[in-house]
């Protein structure tokens, strides 16, 4: 019976071992990631920085390894620039809220005392049964209270701190490491190339460039697909701010466009909590204005992300939710990003091993 079955078992291995093969690689490159970031963050700045190299070379005649130089120096000064203008902007709206800490902290505790008050006269109309059992709760509440466990955490956020503080030499060499790297691939980027190539089989390295042009191709495009997105809701914001009638709008919008492209946050966890509040210190116009905005957000990013993601990365926007939710779920925040990158890399040995026939045609016997 199974010799006149004619279905490839063989290729239909092949195939499940090539996926198997893409998968245990990707997860591989994720946990060395954090020993290879430094060469990862240079290969794209270099790689992003060789058309101006190439432009140098070839038009002004300028030897490559002074054209990467300049090139890096333009690079990282337009890259200091934009960091320095956003960080002067973020300490003078920080110098603002600063100054007027003083009376939004006096509207709140007015609020908070309105609430206490309210709170105490609806207590006092409660039954005598109820009045006493919420006493006696509150009464054990001290001895329920883990003292020790607030002292340990108190003392993990202090120590944390101060490795953070102890890092910075690691940082900076991290920096310098970068940076370093960065000019050897742009300058010696031929060289680096060549013993590469000279070193692996041609048909591997026909394989690996094509696999690489993949990666890029996803990572970028998912990185232009986020832009896309985070662009689209700081202007949401911003107009929405600017219509209810919001200080710092400017700043605000900024940073919840940040937050909105971290899926575990999100602009929900901004927007909500800010609502609530003025929800409770009866402020409910304002409350409102910030549900329906966040709505409104909401509902664009959850109709636009797929397609924006598709069109940039080149596959469907069913598959590619299918991939961001399975990454999600198996590899957290980073999963969103190796989801998609792993499936264009699935469809493009695909693509190789099935060499214009379909699926079914490769598992068959002719």
């Amino acid at each position: 019976m199974f010799e006149k079955s004619n279905i490839n078992f063989k290729k239909i291995l092949m195939l499940l071992l090539t996926v198997l093969g893409v998968i245990a690689g990707l997860f591989v490159a994720f946990k060395l990631s954090i020993f290879l970031a430094p060469f990862v963050i240079a290969l794209i700045v270099s790689s992003l920085m060789e058309p101006i190299i190439n432009f140098l070379t070839t038009k002004l005649r300028i030897p490559r390894r002074l054209a990467a130089a300049v090139t890096l120096l333009v690079f990282l000064g337009a890259f200091g620039s934009v960091i320095f203008l956003l960080v002067s902007r973020l300490i003078t709206e920080i110098k603002d809220i600063y100054v007027m800490f003083p009376k939004y902290f006096t509207q709140v505790y007015d609020e908070v005392m309105v609430l206490i008050n309210r709170a105490l006269d609806i207590y006092h109309g409660l039954p005598k049964d109820v009045t006493y059992n919420i006493e006696s709760f509150t009464a054990e509440l001290p001895s329920k209270f883990n003292m020790e466990g607030i002292t340990e955490n108190v003392s993990k956020s202090v120590m944390g701190i101060l490795k953070g503080i102890s890092n910075i030499p690691q940082v900076l060499i991290f920096i310098l490491v970068t940076i370093l790297s960065t000019y050897f691939l742009a300058s010696d980027r031929e060289l680096v190339y060549g013993s590469i190539k000279s070193q692996l089989p041609d048909s591997w390295v026909g394989k690996l460039t094509s696999i690489k042009n993949d990666m890029f191709y996803a990572f970028f495009g998912y990185i232009k697909a986020q832009l896309i997105l985070m662009t689209i809701t700081f202007t949401e914001l911003l107009i929405g701010f600017s219509i209810i009638g919001i200080n710092y709008t400017i700043l605000l919008a900024f940073l919840i466009s940040i937050i909105d492209a971290l899926p575990i946050l999100g602009t929900g966890s901004v927007l909500i909590p800010w609502a609530l509040y003025n929800f409770i210190t009866g402020d409910i116009q304002m409350g409102l204005s910030l549900v329906i905005l966040y709505g409104i957000v909401l509902v664009v990013r959850q109709m636009i992300e797929p397609k924006v993601l598709g069109q940039q990365i080149g596959i469907h926007p069913l598959l590619t939710l299918l991939a961001m939710y399975t990454g999600l779920n198996l590899l957290g925040v980073l999963g969103l990003i190796l989801g998609p990158i792993t499936l264009l890399l699935l469809k493009n040995v695909f693509l190789g091993i099935l060499k214009g026939r379909s699926l079914k045609e490769l598992i068959m016997k002719s």
